[in-house]
């Protein structure tokens, strides 16, 4: 088990939006994380990460409780909303900014500059990459460390079809790598092919907590909880 949300309660203001959340991640598995807008997805993702800090509640990775004074000392990367990209630097040196604070290697950089479709960039500056060029430098600048957990929210935002396709085969061969993956994206169908396991969120409550056996209609599903759900 690489993490554990276990009963997570979050409220801005008089609004509750996690309303006691608990699920696992296992090990090298991709779980797909979905619900409609304002679910409380976002809200998730930061307090694992440390952006955010739950009124009650723990997320337990490798064993040792995350809280956000900790979590610097755990190997988390993350992309989440808008992608912190430096628009003055080309893709090599924003990589080069994250990787000088943990020692990593030039050879690093090009690896997943590679990785991520941006070798062909050059000097060329982030502030005239297209949305979906900033949503790939985003994502390198959450997987420059090899982190033990990625946390990816809506990580297709801006890229068209062919995007989407290498960022899936992407997200694949980084999972057969030993990579744990906590993914949320509105393309249904697409995180129905790499997810090893669903968690679908409802009004700040998990309403489907299972693995994937990518024998269920997963769109069919959604609908049903977030048009049926409480």
């Amino acid at each position: 088990m690489v993490v554990q949300v276990k009963n997570l309660k979050k409220s801005f203001k008089d609004k509750e939006i996690l309303k006691g959340v608990s699920f696992d991640i296992e090990k090298g598995n991709v779980c797909g994380l979905l619900g409609v807008n304002g679910a409380g997805k976002s809200t998730i993702m930061k307090i694992i990460f440390g952006l955010e800090e739950a009124d009650s509640g723990a997320v337990v990775f490798n064993g040792e409780q995350i809280s956000e004074k900790s979590s610097a000392d755990f190997n988390i990367g993350a992309l989440i909303e808008s992608p912190a990209i430096y628009m003055n630097l080309s893709a090599f040196d924003n990589l080069k900014t994250r990787a000088l604070l943990y020692d990593i290697s030039d050879e690093r950089i090009n690896e997943v500059l590679k990785l991520i479709g941006l070798s062909h960039t050059g000097k060329k500056k982030a502030g005239h990459f297209s949305l979906g060029m900033k949503q790939r430098l985003g994502l390198g600048m959450a997987m420059i460390t090899n982190p033990d957990l990625l946390i990816l929210d809506e990580p297709t935002n801006g890229l068209d079809p062919d995007g989407i396709k290498e960022l899936l085969d992407l997200i694949t061969n980084l999972k057969k790598s030993g990579m744990t993956i906590l993914l949320s994206s509105h393309q249904l169908h697409e995180v129905s092919k790499v997810a090893d396991h669903i968690v679908i969120l409802h009004n700040g409550e998990i309403f489907y907590d299972e693995d994937n056996t990518h024998d269920d209609d997963l769109e069919r599903l959604f609908f049903e909880i977030v048009h049926g759900g409480a």
